[in-house]
């Protein structure tokens, strides 16, 4: 029983995810700087002012090279609407990262993340493929182990559909007047 207790302890001091997440749904997520496929620090809050499509994987992941594809339409689709798709490996070299892009026809931004230390930010479970969005607040406002296309372009609809509200002078006067 004691070498069960020793194991359990070990386990949680080194996999953190066993841990509740720490963003949830509403919250601001923080910024965090990783590097991308040519070696370049990179960091989320570049991003600010866009939807991003936040999603976690490996090359090695069945469902994240299922999901590879839609990523890529949801990607060329949508980013003339300031909408990003971001994905995070997790501890690959950049070769083989970049190898599985040119072979599954992928485009969209690919950051490395050298361990898994950011995965239990956004889940309990730590399991791939893992998909978050943030709209351009950098609030999270989905997030979903798996890949549900029609859950998030639904989203990603009702995301862009908030930010046209009216933000220049006249019409938040016209805005405005309306709600008097």
């Amino acid at each position: 029983m004691r070498n069960l207790a020793v194991i359990t302890v070990i386990a949680v001091m080194i996999w953190p995810a066993v841990a509740a997440a720490v963003y949830e749904i509403g919250d601001t997520v923080e910024d965090f700087t990783l590097v991308d496929l040519d070696g370049q620090e990179v960091s989320l809050y570049d991003l600010s002012g866009q939807v991003i499509l936040l999603n976690f994987f490996t090359t090695w992941c069945p469902g994240c090279n299922e999901e590879a594809a839609h990523l890529q339409n949801l990607w060329e689709s949508y980013q003339d609407q300031d909408v990003t798709v971001l994905a995070v490996n997790f501890q690959e070299p950049a070769a083989l990262v970049q190898g599985w892009a040119l072979a599954n026809d992928v485009t969209y931004p690919i950051w490395l993340a050298p361990d898994w230390n950011l995965l239990p930010l956004f889940t309990e479970n730590g399991g791939i493929p893992y998909n978050t969005v943030l709209d351009r607040t950098m609030v999270l406002r989905y997030s979903q182990q798996g890949f549900d296309l029609d859950g998030i372009t639904e989203l990603l609809e009702e995301v862009l559909a908030e930010d046209n509200v009216a933000t220049d002078a006249a019409s938040w006067s016209q805005v405005k007047a309306a709600y008097r």
